[in-house]
């Protein structure tokens, strides 16, 4: 009777991928006549020897000082039995590196580059990996890399994947000319520059976050008519750029139309990484939007993308971790994220990066660092971000309003204030001070971002301005808000009407968005204003008929629960009080104070007195030191 090993042996080799039968077989032909079987593998191989190695640990082994593969000869005599030639020696030849190599070593490179175009061109790294593509690019002869525009593009998308946004900038600029650093001026010039070049300047600037007017958007538009219908990984490519402009532009249903099409022609090409990166800003957009179920479905997609990449990405991986820390986050588990700032943020920053990406990462990991280590671990972890050499002015203005937010969460007013006057933007105090039905009509996403942290200072300082609650209607209105923001106005409007003694407005505004956080999933924009919630919550006219609902009470748990050894902070003092207090504890005089506060220095004085009575203090010194042991500051 015939053994039935053989066939279980060749069903067992038939599920390793086709680049590991081809090292299996390889590995089986060298040293002959030996009882070792040893291999030298190239650098486009070493990810395939890993996992091969890891799949069969007690076979094969992979040094990787020497990148040989080493097997006893008697397996691999047995495995590769269950390997016809004809069988590896096409999974070997079919695969396009290998020939690209095998025509180079030949010495045809004029073949050798035909087969690069024919199998991704610029894309080549999409397709095959950082390492097969590096090594084949170092294997064609200089003369023919400096004249060959796809060769030069591959190289520049070499270094952006890399994180190096100036090497590739440097690039272009050596082999097209200095306009390659002006977008406008390639974009126009159709008939200087070939579409590659055109669009692929297009890609680039999304690397260097660099922002895109209307009119510009309308060019690169006329652009992607250029493409044949069905160059699917170009029209791709257009569309993923594109969907990183909508993003940066808060252009939440453009952006998802957008994606619609990007998909769409990715998944013709077949091209599976860079299907993943859309499902990545998917994964944004939906987030943006506040819609955690939707996230967490475009987080599954994305997995199931990176799952069929033929190579091994591990930069790519790190991603998919810092998606699924900030899906635990937003479920009140905190672990992962901390973990991933830990052991990985350092190896995310210095790769490939995506603006949309880096601005998810930055809010994310920043509120969680500074609620889990401290305020000041918080702000370091930010500045690390000032000395990425890509950054743009906008992009600075996006890390100095994170830092204010967070020194706005720790009640530290004073220092925010002092960044954002720091910030060069027709946004500033006075402006928004006066302002009203102009709120309305801001557009761009850091103007919004100036103007909401300005209201949230007023609130928080000077909460019975009458004009204030016309203020937080106005942004209300604007339709380019979005879900998140929109949740903290309305926050803010509940907050303010019930200042003003309109309690049935403040049910109505505080009802409203329970029930909107419930619905959407995604509550830590909320986290800095928790003591607002409280004091919705602690009022009878208002938290006694409003919580009155289970999906409302589930609601304020899960938003309590980020902090669960947080303290009441219970306290004699008025809000008045507070206000002046936490203006002392930050260094301001009674002067400045009564300045910021729109108070008589007499006044300041009077609750200061009324402050050191209460807390049986002489001193300011004591009265900040006992405020911040009972957690009032």
């Amino acid at each position: 009777m015939r053994s039935p090993l053989p066939d279980l042996l060749a069903d067992l080799v038939d599920l390793l991928p086709r680049d590991e039968r081809a090292l299996l077989l390889r590995l089986h032909s060298s040293s002959e006549g030996s009882e070792l079987c040893t291999l030298l593998v190239g650098s486009h191989e070493r990810d395939a020897a890993r996992r091969l190695a890891g799949r069969l640990p007690r076979t094969i082994h992979y040094h990787q000082e020497e990148n040989t593969l080493v097997a006893r000869r008697s397996a691999v005599d047995h495995l590769s039995s269950a390997l016809t030639q004809e069988e590896c020696g096409t999974s070997s030849m079919d695969d396009p590196v290998t020939q690209i190599v095998a025509a180079q070593e030949n010495g045809d490179h004029q073949r050798a580059l035909t087969l690069f175009q024919e199998n991704g061109g610029i894309y080549f790294i999409h397709f095959h990996g950082n390492d097969a593509c590096l090594d084949v690019l170092n294997r064609f002869p200089k003369a023919m890399v400096d004249t060959e525009e796809t060769l030069t593009m591959a190289l520049a998308m070499h270094a952006l994947k890399a994180g190096n946004v100036t090497h590739a900038r440097y690039l272009m600029a050596q082999h097209f000319g200095d306009e390659m650093h002006s977008l406008e001026t390639v974009i126009s010039a159709r008939g200087r520059y070939p579409l590659a070049v055109r669009q692929f300047r297009f890609l680039m600037a999304i690397y260097e976050d660099q922002p895109i007017s209307n009119q510009l958007r309308e060019k690169l538009f006329d652009m992607l008519a250029e493409l044949p219908i069905d160059d699917h990984l170009h029209r791709g490519s257009f569309y993923n750029a594109m969907l990183a402009v909508c993003l940066q532009r808060r252009e939440l249903n453009e952006a998802e139309e957008i994606a619609k099409r990007a998909l769409y022609h990715y998944q013709q090409a077949q091209a599976h990484l860079l299907v993943f990166y859309i499902e990545l800003h998917c994964v944004v957009f939906s987030l943006q939007r506040g819609m955690l179920s939707e996230a967490e479905l475009r987080v599954q997609a994305a997995q199931e993308a990176l799952e069929r990449v033929p190579f091994d990405v591990p930069a790519d991986r790190r991603l998919m971790s810092l998606l699924e820390g900030v899906l635990a986050y937003e479920k009140g588990e905190a672990e992962h994220l901390v973990r991933f700032v830990a052991e990985e943020f350092d190896k995310f920053a210095y790769g490939e990066i995506w603006p949309a990406v880096v601005e998810l990462a930055l809010v994310y990991c920043s509120q969680v660092v500074s609620r889990q280590v401290g305020l000041g671990a918080a702000i370091s972890f930010l500045d690390k971000w000032r000395v990425q050499e890509w950054r743009s002015r906008r992009f600075n203005t996006a890390i100095t309003m994170r830092e204010v937010e967070l020194l706005q969460n720790a009640n530290r007013w004073q220092a925010a204030a002092d960044r954002l006057m720091a910030v060069q933007s027709r946004i500033n105090l006075t402006w928004v001070e006066t302002a009203e039905e102009a709120l309305s009509r801001l557009v761009d996403p850091i103007e919004i971002e100036l103007a909401m942290a300005w209201l949230r200072h007023l609130i928080q300082h000077l909460p019975r301005r009458p004009l204030l609650r016309a203020q937080i209607e106005a942004l209300l209105r604007n339709e380019h808000i979005g879900e998140r923001d929109k949740g903290r106005l309305r926050l803010w409007a509940a907050y303010l009407a019930r200042v003003h003694r309109d309690m049935t407005r403040a049910r109505h505004l505080f009802a409203e968005l329970l029930d909107e956080l419930a619905r959407i999933g995604v509550i830590t924009h909320l986290l800095g204003d928790i003591g607002l919630v409280d004091a919705l919550v602690d009022d009878k006219r208002v938290g006694s008929q409003v919580i009155s609902t289970a999906e409302r009470r589930a609601t304020l748990r899960k938003l309590h629960g980020f902090s669960p050894g947080r303290e009441m902070k219970s306290t004699v003092l008025t809000a008045q009080e507070l206000r002046v207090l936490r203006l002392v504890a930050e260094g301001g005089t009674n002067k400045f104070v009564a300045r910021q506060l729109r108070l008589a220095e007499v006044t300041v004085k009077f609750h200061l007195t009324n402050i050191y009575r209460k807390m049986g203090c002489q001193r300011r010194a004591e009265a900040v030191a006992a405020a911040r042991s009972l957690g009032w500051l």
